[in-house]
């Protein structure tokens, strides 16, 4: 029989916590462990948990995970301290104001169990939580050409182009202890990143399953995406961590054009999203990452980027240090 390791990681979730911990119970799983991760939150959140856990079906082994004081950096301490705990043989991440579509998930568990893959991508719905409405994800047309690619490199690169998220995969524990693959641990913003190249890179295999198996709760108060500002400027880290982990790893050459065009798309990001005076800060880590590059590097990547005449004007003037053109950009 196959374990399953559920880890829910929370904070201040006490009006969605039931129903992230009911939709996988729901799944049916004969042996589930289910870890819950409790950043300590101020509300209700560990009331609701201990009292859905009171009446857990037979089969399920509940983990609760209470930490003394909020961490910093999203879940990454939490995700990491479920992954400490996890015994099954799957792990499977929610987000505590998140979802799963039981019969959808089930059926992915099953095909990555016939397949043996080392994670199993899934697609994903949103919900809207200010208007109530589904929408799908952003991403079909990554999902259209995925039949055309038949080679697991073209396979990797379009996974490198998805979304980050690590709550709509499918992961062999085997696979994550084997690599001591973790969530890194900071002062963070959107700590996944790391999480998803590192998997992506060192996966011998893969594998795709067309139906939404998560629903990712938007708009919703408190929620980290919403929290616009200084924050933003965190990519930067990220950027770095992924770098020395592809460096290390030896895979940086193999993927440094996607590594460059994902880079890119982060710099304009997080230029568009800082406070107008933070422009400053963001010219100048965008220039410790980008002015290293050989020309015919730097010029290539933003040939291919596909960005609007205005980013690569942003971006040519990070690289060549005119700090005047790229602040009359905005």
């Amino acid at each position: 029989m196959t374990k399953i390791s559920a880890i829910i990681t929370c904070f201040n979730v006490q009006e969605y916590i039931a129903t992230a911990m009911q939709s996988i119970l729901d799944c049916g799983f004969e042996d589930l462990e289910l870890i819950v991760v409790d950043d300590c939150s101020t509300d209700r959140t560990r009331t609701v948990v201990d009292m859905v856990a009171a009446n857990l079906p037979d089969g399920t082994n509940f983990v609760p995970i209470y930490f003394s004081k909020n961490t910093v950096g999203g879940v990454a301490s939490a995700g990491n301290a479920g992954l400490e705990a996890a015994t099954g043989d799957l792990v499977i991440f929610i987000d505590g104001d998140d979802w799963v579509i039981p019969h959808n998930l089930k059926e992915a568990v099953e095909i990555n169990l016939q397949s043996g893959t080392d994670f199993t991508v899934c697609n994903c719905l949103e919900y809207w939580n200010d208007t109530g409405k589904f929408t799908q994800y952003p991403e079909g047309h990554y999902w259209e050409n995925l039949p055309r690619q038949t080679t697991l490199g073209a396979r990797r690169d379009t996974l490198l182009k998805m979304a980050p998220f690590p709550w709509r995969k499918i992961y062999r524990r085997a696979f994550l202890e084997k690599h001591a693959i973790r969530f890194p641990v900071g002062d963070f913003f959107f700590e996944d990143n790391p999480f998803h190249w590192d998997t992506t890179v060192r996966a011998e295999t893969f594998d795709f399953f067309d139906k939404p198996t998560h629903v990712h709760r938007m708009a919703r108060s408190g929620q980290t995406v919403s929290e616009k500002g200084t924050k933003f400027i965190k990519i930067f880290d990220h950027a770095t961590i992924i770098r020395e982990k592809l460096e290390q790893s030896g895979a940086l050459e193999a993927n440094r054009s996607l590594y460059l065009e994902w880079l890119f798309k982060h710099i304009i990001w997080c230029a568009n999203h800082v406070p107008a005076g933070f422009l400053n800060e963001v010219f100048e880590r965008g220039k410790n990452h980008v002015c290293p590059l050989a020309p015919d590097v730097f010029w290539h990547a933003l040939a291919v980027s596909g960005f609007s005449a205005t980013d690569v004007r942003r971006m040519a003037a990070i690289y060549l240090d005119e700090r005047f053109e790229f602040f009359r950009e905005f």
